[in-house]
């Protein structure tokens, strides 16, 4: 029997200091055996330091931890790991041409000895794949590669890297960021069921109503402090919402108004790439089109069709009435602009500034027969940091070194830089905080005001029904349904439609 009153984790006081700026303050905070403690904040609020904590990532500057009632300091993130952590990243972080069951292993795979040698025990980490999948209740094939399965399953295989190790505390990132809602509550009843065998797990998540539904007690940061502790009786969106944001208010946004005009500026006639079946739809000038669809619909590829990054098998692409070869270059000469799903990935070059990472894509604009104006470059980093309030030290510093939430609004500036036509927004605000989004549908309706039209792919259906014109769903690579965004019980009608009812 869990005894549920077990503290298998105690924090008191901790703070952590960065260059004299103290970015977390007298922090609080315990993990019960078999329970889901919820960690939210802004971004900003100092959720990823404390994580990185006790993932062992950063050190302490001073405060106590203690593990199952021991004192306990951690030096690197392999003394947190033997201490029985381990972390699911927000990020997949597999080898596509891996195997399932290699995957689970790697940088640890399990041996046998052999005439004196030592090799590679594949049979074994087989077994301990398979028992591993089996406590979870899924059903995958562990030789295939991970480059053949969907994104819910590739979380899966995440858990699982964590799981062989047995561990007695688990980290959840964002587990969820997009996911699709079917994928979603796959994922979360996984994650309840880990808890239901003993497991303690603190989940960090942007998303209030998944955390509503599974966490037994909520944390609140803000600003570096510890400002509230719900129990699971006061867990309610507007009580999360308010401790977040504390003397600011907040309402759920809606887009007011449509600023479609009658010129069609996009047009796909037919369009097949090795996902997409013959595609055709339009987007009109200052018109939000927004693309919805589960994980693997097709979504991501409308966006990679359009900026040539996968090849159009048979079919036009066609802006301004003019048939275009899809490359990333003739997309940014046809003023198209693409914020990627994948921000870490995709998005960003986390080792330059965000100086550079604004002005990298128009270069030419702060150059002079091939030399670059750095202190031009530099003002202008400076005008959209304080355009779009970019909580940055500056524009030296280094963009892997900003929330999730500023990094996109350094990606936005990238194009805004450039005055584009048409935006691409695959999934613009995962894994970022309320107050971020609003900032970036504020700023997408504002896009959309000065004529620019804007193409959103969301895996959250209220993004999509509270910021667009017209939503269009995809299946297996089809459009499926079109809806315009006055419809009442317009979630479950595109929901439906989505998952293949009628």
């Amino acid at each position: 029997m869990v005894n549920i009153n077990q503290n298998v984790i105690e924090v008191k006081d901790i703070g952590k200091e960065f260059n004299g700026v103290w970015v977390l303050n007298n922090i609080d905070f315990d993990l019960k055996r078999g329970e889901i403690h919820a960690l939210v904040g802004e971004n900003g609020a100092g959720k990823s330091t404390f994580i990185k904590i006790l993932s062992g990532v950063h050190c302490q500057s001073s405060g106590n931890i203690f593990i199952n009632g021991k004192p306990i300091k951690f030096t690197c993130v392999e003394h947190s790991e033997s201490s029985g952590i381990r972390t699911v990243h927000q990020e997949i972080n597999l080898v596509p041409y891996f195997k399932v069951y290699e995957n689970m292993f790697v940088g640890s795979e399990l041996e046998k000895s052999v005439g004196g040698l030592k090799i590679i025990d594949s049979k074994e980490m087989k077994k301990c794949a398979v028992e591993v999948l089996n406590r979870l209740g899924v059903e995958l094939d562990i030789d295939k590669t991970t480059s053949e399965i969907n994104t819910a399953m590739k979380k899966i295989v995440e858990i699982c890297k964590v799981l062989v190790y047995k561990p007695d505390i688990i980290i959840f990132d964002e587990p969820t960021t997009a996911l699709g809602q079917e994928e979603r509550k796959s994922l979360l009843n996984t994650i309840t069921t880990l808890k239901e065998q003993g497991i303690s797990i603190i989940y960090v998540s942007h998303n209030l109503e998944e955390i509503k539904e599974i966490a037994d007690r909520v944390t609140v940061f803000r600003d570096g402090k510890k400002v509230a502790l719900l129990e699971k009786e006061e867990i309610t969106i507007d009580s999360i919402i308010s401790n977040m944001l504390g003397e600011k208010t907040y309402n759920s946004y809606i887009r007011e108004k449509s600023c479609a005009q009658e010129e069609e500026i996009l047009r796909f006639e037919d369009v097949s790439t090795d996902l997409l079946k013959h595609v055709n739809f339009s987007v009109k000038k200052g018109e939000m089109l927004g693309i919805a669809g589960v994980v693997g619909a097709g979504k991501t590829e409308i966006a990679k069709a359009i900026f040539g990054l996968d090849k159009v098998k048979s079919g036009s692409i066609v802006v301004n009435g003019n048939k275009i070869t899809p490359t990333p270059d003739n997309a940014i000469k046809n003023k198209i602009a693409l914020v990627p799903e994948e921000r870490q990935l995709q998005g960003i070059i986390p080792n330059f500034s965000v100086s550079k990472n604004v002005t990298l894509t128009y270069l030419e604009k702060w150059s002079n027969n091939g030399v670059l104006n750095s202190k031009s470059e530099y003002n202008s980093a400076v005008k959209y940091i304080d355009k779009l309030s970019i909580k940055t030290q500056g524009p030296e510093q280094m963009i892997k070194y900003l929330s999730g939430g500023n990094q996109q609004k350094v990606i936005l500036s990238r194009w805004l830089v450039g005055d584009f036509e048409i935006g691409v927004f695959d999934e613009p605000t995962k894994g970022i905080d309320i107050k971020a989004k609003e900032d970036i549908y504020i700023l997408m309706d504002e896009l959309s005001q000065q004529g620019k039209s804007i193409i959103i792919m969301s895996s959250y259906l209220p993004e999509l029904i509270y910021n667009c014109d017209r939503i269009i769903v995809l299946k297996d690579g089809e459009i499926v349904g079109e809806f315009t965004t006055n419809q009442d019980n317009l979630e479950e009608k595109i929901c439906k439609v989505m998952l293949g009812g009628c």
